[in-house]
């Protein structure tokens, strides 16, 4: 999530305006997946089990749909065996994938297979084992599998999210599987509750909370729930962002008379300022290869997305349009960032190429905030307002339908996807 200061944020209006974003529409289209499931389980309701993640899975992507198993010829069984690609070509199957489960003493083994009928061609084949208590994880494993193989591209299905879950005047920090599954709280009953954004060890949060009436930032260990302070300055603390080797946090301070970028040294528990502009300088993102920072700032007079070098120098505009972009988050690939941008009290999430060029509306709405990309930066998350509650949407980077993941009665933003 990115926090959005007030000194940047416009209020929202009732009035209806037309929205004059150009949402990009990729014109892919999704690859048809047969998937066939059987093994030898004590009961058939497991195959089907893990018939259904994958297949919910590969869909979410939007890369993939599947066909009607009552249109298959053959089973997973004799997929297995021997396929004949002629059987599968006659349905359209784009891909083929055949799954075989088994139960073992300790858990689970899935044997997978993955075809191309059309080229008549073996692609990859991989055996996954997991514990009893580990089913879902070795579906999402499998997807993973299919995904990689068919896309070229490491999958996402494994990993997880956070967001924060508002209730009155508290909030709670919610933890789930990608696909909205296993969700349960891991924080609860903070004051406020603001840009939790993963480690890179994946068991430490940093955060952004208030202690009466004070901002202040603070890690928080997920298996043990240990809130440490390490930045309680007068003034503004916000915005707290992980270095992608987890030696520094990125974050914004106005302790000095101006609200600038600053970083601090986990190791020596030592901040030193980043940027040193007359400007608000907020919300900053590191690259992945750590070498540079962007951030939002007004120093042009309207909120706008730069980029500065760590080891100093100029910083760079990269938002060239429009008079409103602020909250980036740097693309795990390094290529594009994206942000939020407004026109006419109408907010939108577009994503731009780091030197300013190829911009993208993906959608509009009603408070579009709090970008957060996939670890193989391949969908993003937001958070929109939708009949007075926020919530958690989806949606493909190269442009798609957003799908919502968190449930409607709740209010839930500041989605952080994990590494």
């Amino acid at each position: 999530m990115r926090f959005m200061l007030l000194l940047l944020s416009m209020a929202c209006s009732t009035s209806i305006f037309a929205v004059e974003f150009d949402v990009y529409q990729s014109e892919y289209r999704p690859l048809q997946l047969a998937l066939v499931v059987d093994g030898y389980a004590e009961s058939q309701s497991e195959e089907t089990k893990l018939y259904q993640i994958i297949k919910n899975d590969l869909i979410s992507s939007q890369s993939f749909s599947t066909l009607d198993p009552l249109s298959f010829i053959a089973d997973a069984n004799t997929t297995l065996q021997k396929i004949e690609y002629a059987d599968w070509r006659i349905i359209g199957a784009d891909v083929v994938t055949a799954c075989l489960l088994i139960q073992t003493e300790s858990g689970w083994q899935a044997e997978v297979q993955v075809h191309d009928p059309f080229r008549g061609k073996h692609l990859a084949s991989r055996t996954f084992n997991g514990e009893a208590n580990e089913f879902r994880s070795l579906a999402h494993q499998v997807s993973d599998f299919i995904y990689h193989t068919i896309i070229g591209v490491q999958g996402h299905f494994n990993s997880q999210v956070l967001y924060v879950k508002k209730r009155g005047d508290h909030a709670d920090l919610i933890y789930m599987d990608q696909d909205g599954s296993n969700r349960q709280p891991v924080g609860k009953n903070f004051t406020l509750l603001l840009s939790p954004d993963w480690a890179p060890d994946g068991q430490h949060v940093a955060l952004n909370t208030y202690v009466g009436n004070r901002p202040r930032l603070e890690t928080f260990d997920l298996a043990t729930g240990k809130r440490s302070a390490f930045g309680s300055f007068k003034g503004l603390n916000s915005t707290p962002e992980y270095s992608p080797d987890g030696r520094f946090i990125a974050a914004a301070l106005s302790y000095t008379g101006n609200t600038e970028i600053h970083i601090y040294d986990i190791k020596k528990g030592t901040w030193r300022q980043f940027t040193h502009h007359s400007g608000i300088d907020t919300t900053p993102t590191w690259s992945p290869d750590g070498t540079w920072i962007a951030f939002t700032s007004n120093r042009n007079g309207t909120p706008q997305i730069y980029r500065k070098r760590l080891s100093g120098g100029k910083a760079e505009r990269i938002s060239l349009k429009g008079n409103y972009n602020t909250s980036p988050v740097w693309a795990p690939h390094g290529d594009r960032i994206a942000f939020i941008t407004q026109k006419n009290w109408k907010y939108a999430l577009a994503t731009v190429h780091i030197d300013g060029s190829g911009l993208r509306y993906l959608v509009t709405g009603q408070r579009v905030e709090s970008p957060s990309w996939s670890p193989n930066g391949q969908m993003l998350l937001y958070s929109a307002e939708n009949g007075g509650a926020r919530r958690i949407y989806r949606i493909p980077a190269w442009g798609g339908n957003a799908v919502a993941i968190t449930p409607a009665n709740i209010d839930a933003s500041d989605a952080a996807w994990s590494h």
